[in-house]
């Protein structure tokens, strides 16, 4: 029975990164189930086995790109990291993902508002649990004195992940661009407004 779960979980997470990959090179509204299918070499009706419309293979996707980037946070909330360290393993783990799991980050920054309000409940519950765990790291560096008292933390948060999305959206298409450069330079520019 596990080796039957196992092999429809690759399976389904082929579908996944086959509509990522998709979604990401297409745009939503551009690419169909059709698209997905053949991605994937397999026939149109057999992709509804992993999703049954393209709305749900587009929520797939957008799951998968939150939830890895949650998985990281956790990980790093056990370790005891200054807050420069910490900030400077969030933007190159940012980078990082934009070498290897690019499709995840386009698709989630650029389409996820094209799945319907009444959908996209488990995405806002990982994108809340997401900033909240940005939140304790940032609260943990106050008490510790590495981040300015006045700063409010909830406003910081918003800010650095603004800073996040930007990189996002230009550096997957520049990456002859050090990433060491962009994440020292970027880590430079956050820090020198929030560290105490």
């Amino acid at each position: 029975m596990a080796d039957k779960k196992s092999k429809y979980d690759q399976r389904y997470m082929a579908a996944v990164d086959a509509a990522a990959a998709v979604f990401a090179d297409k745009g939503y509204h551009g690419a169909g189930t059709l698209d997905i299918a053949e991605k994937l070499n397999i026939k149109q009706g057999s992709l509804y086995y992993y999703f049954p419309s393209k709305e749900a293979a587009l929520e797939a996707v957008c799951l998968e790109g939150i939830k890895y980037g949650v998985a990281y946070l956790e990980s790093l909330l056990q370790e005891e990291r200054s807050f420069a360290e910490t900030i400077k393993a969030i933007l190159h783990h940012t980078l990082s993902s934009l070498h290897d799991r690019a499709d995840y980050m386009i698709v989630f920054d650029d389409e996820r508002q094209c799945i319907p309000v009444e959908r996209r409940g488990r995405i806002r519950e990982q994108s809340s649990y997401y900033h909240k765990l940005l939140e304790q790291i940032f609260r943990r560096a106050q008490q510790r004195g590495e981040m300015k008292r006045h700063l409010d933390i909830y406003i910081s948060v918003r800010a650095f992940t603004g800073l996040l999305s930007s990189i996002s959206s230009w550096y997957h298409t520049q990456q002859d661009i050090d990433s060491e450069a962009v994440a020292e330079q970027y880590s430079e520019m956050f820090l020198g407004g929030s560290c105490a």
